[in-house]
């Protein structure tokens, strides 16, 4: 292929541009109402791309999860992973329980595009901020709501987190090895549904630009998990269960992950007929194997029996290679390899940096920290990160009174009633305490 084409991509893509392109999103107005994980990764992309979302919290406390740090560490009185999931955001801390609270909320929804919630289900409804309520102050707005079991059906009022969620989908029965069950790590069963999330409010956003009519989004946590699961479908035809299959891929063999002679881990998997005699011959092992029945097709190498003694083959030949030899073939006889990288080898990647898979964020508050870059690329409307999360109600004045029109007096007639507020004197809900908040434009808006 010519080298033209990559120099071409390689422009078309140059993260230094990305600040001279317009944001796909601009002019989009979310209202999100919203803790944890599954309902703010909506908002996250959503941001990214230029949506104005307006996070609104509990005053004083917050977000449950700027407390919920890993391990109980904090950086600059705050959570890092909750800068992952609230950057680009506006913080306002509106006290849902008092009528004046929510009536704020009903004129920000008015001139809202999307309200994103993930209370219990009909918690909002009950409060009298549910799509039927609101949707009578906007007709147009897209009202997703996301749950663990969604809005309707026996399981609605159950409580759910990743853990769970996984369980409850199936996810936890398949990870792992043969007669152990794991969850997968880092809240994977918070971040593909809100991925999802994100897709119905776009597609929405686009029905709304055909019709002009707003819509109501029921969006499950546990039913997300498995609809990227065939699992019961395989059950259905064949009456047998996948089950766990470790570190191999079912549909590849030889697969798996492996231990070097240097004591690294490496992947492989080889998918086609093609990949498995380019790594016979970079075993050197193209005779003895590739005539031997078992072997020689892949639905015949996909047989268990027959895969676990190829496996062994393969496991014993690494140990004879170091990972930098393995790559190296891997390269030259193009079959599909990799190192398993581990935190500290991705956070000093040059190729991740070089794509913008990793950014690093310069922030007025904060100062330098290093995030994962927008989740997808687009070349004439790249994503991108502006700031990090700010404190509970940080954004109060700035929202209220550009979008609503309200007065200084107004707004402390609304602290002292404690319908607004800001944060509490604790760890991940309060600015640094270096940080000068008597100069700080936004906050003294």
């Amino acid at each position: 292929m010519s080298e033209d084409y990559f120099s071409f991509v390689n422009q078309l893509f140059n993260s230094s541009k990305i600040w001279e392109k317009p944001e796909v999103l601009k002019g989009i107005r979310v209202l999100e109402l919203t803790h944890a994980i599954f309902g703010p990764q909506v908002g996250r992309v959503l941001a990214q791309f230029g949506a104005e979302v307006i996070k609104v919290e509990e005053p004083w406390d917050g977000d449950l999860f700027r407390t919920a740090t890993v391990w109980s560490r904090y950086w600059k009185h705050s959570n890092i992973m909750f800068h992952v999931m609230h950057a680009n955001k506006y913080f306002v801390a509106i006290n849902l329980k008092k009528e004046k609270g929510r009536e704020l909320i009903k004129k920000l929804a008015k001139i809202s595009d999307v309200v994103v919630e993930n209370f219990r289900a009909g918690l909002a409804e009950a409060w009298g901020i549910g799509y039927t309520q609101l949707s009578k102050v906007n007709p147009k707005i897209i009202y997703l709501s996301c749950s663990g079991y969604g809005q309707w059906g026996p399981l609605r009022f159950f409580p759910s987190v990743d853990l769970v969620a996984q369980s409850m989908a199936g996810v936890a029965t398949l990870t792992g090895f043969p007669g152990q069950t794991y969850k997968l790590p880092d809240y994977y069963g918070d971040f593909l549904p809100g991925m999802f999330g994100v897709i119905s409010v776009l597609t929405a956003l686009y029905y709304r630009e055909k019709t002009g009519k707003g819509q109501y989004i029921d969006l499950s946590q546990a039913e997300c998990l498995m609809r990227v699961m065939h699992n019961f479908t395989y059950l259905s035809i064949t009456e047998k269960e996948i089950g766990c299959t470790g570190n191999i891929d079912p549909t590849m063999s030889p697969s798996g992950i492996f231990k070097t002679k240097d004591g690294k881990f490496i992947a492989l998997a080889i998918a086609t007929d093609e990949q498995f005699y380019k790594l016979l011959e970079a075993m050197n092992k193209s005779s003895s194997i590739i005539n031997n029945e078992k072997f020689s097709k892949i639905h015949e190498r996909l047989k268990p029996e027959n895969m676990e003694e190829l496996i062994r083959i393969v496991e014993e030949w690494v140990k004879t290679k170091s990972m930098e030899e393995i790559i190296e073939l891997a390269k030259k006889y193009g079959f599909p390899a990799s190192p398993v990288m581990d935190d500290w080898e991705i956070f000093n990647d040059e190729w991740r940096r070089e794509r913008g898979s990793i950014v690093t964020v310069n922030d007025e508050m904060y100062g330098e920290a290093v995030l994962p870059g927008p989740v997808v690329m687009l070349h004439k409307t790249p994503g991108r990160i502006k700031w990090l999360s700010r404190p509970v109600g940080y954004h109060n004045k700035y929202v209220f009174k550009k979008l609503l029109g309200l007065s200084d007096e107004e707004i402390k007639q609304l602290e002292k009633e404690g319908v607004i507020g800001y944060w509490d004197n604790k760890p991940g809900l309060k600015p640094p305490i270096y940080y000068d908040l008597k100069n700080d434009k936004i906050f003294n808006y």
